[in-house]
């Protein structure tokens, strides 16, 4: 199997991700590319201060400032490695001391860099970047592109799906690991892992439980593909669900709703 990454540089939770796959397979991972934006990337006409003032009130104030503190300090770090003080936490530097090539790119749609993908003869691309990746890119490797994706398809495609999950009170979600078509969260689902979500959690926990399995279910999707075990899930366009980027006053009646609760 002939593996290529292409994924943000972020290390609240990416991070993690990546390097549990890179662990698991570097054998396999013939390069990682890096795109520019980041979780706080919009679609045109969205107001990332907007975005910020809506995760402070959606995360709380402890794990805004805990994330946003772990984002400055990774920044920080970064930059002082570029000094030639300290190590560089970037997941740029894991991947080069596991002995893959890493690549900074503008976008993944470019021309340049698709046609440096179509020299590598690649059975898979795994995609975690923020990109809408373009019929062009998506025909390039051999298997498909895939995509981590936190809820339990074809419910909840769209973006902040825990938040969603949490603000309309939910039993269950989990993780999907689905192939990328042209549409939103669309392909079909190679594996999904469940679980429960009770009165006690809320968006922090459950973006937390996403994570503890998302790296495993990656894993296992890539062992079926290269075990060519193609019994795959229909990610049904009939009972699918869509979210957009949460408005600031949704975030405002989930804050309200979270303090009623504590209080009575």
């Amino acid at each position: 199997m002939r593996i290529y990454i292409i994924t943000m540089d972020d290390p609240v939770q990416t991070y993690d991700f990546i390097k549990d796959i890179i662990d698991a397979k570097k054998d396999e991972i013939i390069g990682l590319a890096i795109p520019k934006g980041n979780r706080l990337t919009l679609s045109k006409g969205k107001s990332k201060y907007t975005y910020i003032l809506s995760l402070f009130l959606i995360m709380g104030p402890w794990h805004f400032l805990k994330n946003s503190m772990k984002t400055i300090l990774f920044k920080f770090k970064k930059k002082l490695s570029q000094l030639g003080v300290g190590k560089n936490p970037s997941i740029r530097t894991y991947a080069e001391n596991n002995g893959i090539p890493v690549r900074t790119i503008t976008t993944p749609n470019s021309k340049k860099f698709r046609s440096y993908l179509e020299t590598l003869d690649l059975d898979l691309i795994i995609n975690q970047s923020q990109n809408i990746i373009k019929k062009e890119l998506l025909e390039i490797p051999k298997i498909g592109v895939i995509n981590r994706h936190n809820a339990l398809l074809p419910k909840n495609r769209g973006r902040l799906t825990p938040f969603w999950v949490a603000f309309n009170n939910e039993n269950e979600t989990g993780v999907s690991i689905h192939f990328v078509e042209e549409g939103i969260d669309s392909g079909d689902i190679i594996v999904q892992k469940r679980f429960e979500v009770t009165a006690k959690d809320n968006f922090n926990t459950i973006v937390k439980k996403n994570y503890e399995i998302a790296s495993k279910a990656m894993i296992e999707a890539i062992d079926l593909l290269s075990q060519e075990k193609y019994d795959f899930m229909h990610n049904d366009d009939t009972l699918a669900t869509y979210n957009t980027t949460p408005t600031l006053k949704q975030a405002f009646l989930y804050r309200k709703h979270r303090i009623l609760d504590r209080l009575f």
